[in-house]
Order: structure tokens, then sequence, then C-alpha cells
């Protein structure tokens, strides 16, 4: 509380008056009088802003990590990034159709993948990278062509499982109907 400072005591310092500071703070200066109702109490005041640091919490929170959640195309494309947003809802607000929403571990946690369904038929671009899951990045081949979304959902990294005939869309066992899968923004719409 010794480090009190008013206005009053800054300018008496720049025009070269000596003192305390609590002289300092209740000297008079011709340009500013600050604060005027505390001056003639100002060891009052010192005691009440003492008593109000006295009153604060005594403990220190450590400060909280907040998640963020990240709108991409796919988590190892970071370039696609829309935006970081500690809010999940946000986050969904701003994803658009093709984009998901990740945690800070790289996970999905929400697609707008609203234009792509169970059986949609899609035609691939020459020289799509296919891949054995949603989260290998090793190509498996490279494809084109027409095929038929398996099951319409978004995997992680934006993926879509595909098929090759519309009978197999939706059926188990996965391993045997499933061709691989693809990045969405592989579709030619």
């Amino acid at each position: 509380i010794n480090h009190l400072y008013t206005h009053t005591h800054w300018l008496n310092v720049r025009d070269g008056r000596n003192g305390t500071i609590d002289q300092l703070n209740t000297m008079y200066n011709r340009y500013k009088m600050c604060p005027a109702y505390i001056l003639p109490h100002w060891t009052e005041f010192k005691e009440k802003v003492q008593s109000y640091l006295n009153a604060g919490t005594s403990t220190i929170s450590a400060p909280s990590t907040k998640q963020l959640y990240r709108v991409r195309k796919s988590w190892a494309d970071a370039k696609s990034q829309l935006g970081a947003y500690s809010s999940l809802e946000n986050a969904k607000k701003a994803c658009k159709v093709g984009y998901s929403v990740f945690d800070a571990n790289g996970n999905v946690v929400y697609t707008n993948g609203g234009k792509f369904t169970k059986g949609q038929k899609v035609a691939i671009r020459a020289n799509t990278p296919l891949f054995a899951s949603a989260e290998t990045t090793s190509v498996t081949r490279r494809i084109s062509g027409t095929y038929y979304l398996y099951d319409g959902i978004a995997c992680k990294n934006g993926r879509y499982r595909i098929t090759t005939k519309p009978e197999f869309c939706g059926k188990a066992p996965v391993g045997r109907f499933v061709t691989g899968y693809v990045s969405w923004d592989n579709f030619n719409q």
C-alpha cells in the first residue's frame, strides 16, 4: 500500500517537487488535485484500499486451458482452416459444407456433410488418392470414375467410405464392401 499513486503525485514529480509518496500524492498542484474528495482523508483511504486487498482470494487458481475446436477440411490440411473456436456451437456455425470440426487431438466432433448421403453416386476426379482408413496418410492407390458413398458419413480427416456398386452401400461386413476412403474434395459435383 506504500506504492499507491495519484495523478497529482506524478504531476508533482514532473514539476521537480520532493517529498514522500504520501506527500506528493496530497501536495497541491495547480494543474490537478485528484481525487479531491480523498485528499483530506488520505490515511483512511489507504486503509480502505488495504482492506480490499486483504479481502481478495488467497489462493491462486491455475489458468484454465480451453479446448479449441478447429474448422478444417481435414486435420492434416491446416491451410484449409476457417478458424479456431473455444465454443463448439460457434465452430459448428462456421463449419461450411465439406468441412469438419476437430478437437485438439484431431478427432472429428462434427461434420457438415449435409449434401452427402448413403448410396449417393459420386464422380471421382482423375488420379484421386484412395486410402485404406480414415487416419492413414499412405495412399493405397489412385482412382477415378463413378463410385457410391457407402454410408454418407464423414470419417476422420473429412474422408468418406466409397464402394463400387449401389447395392453394397451400408452392407456388412464393412471390410468386404468398402473400396476405401476418399476425401470429399475429390468428388466432381
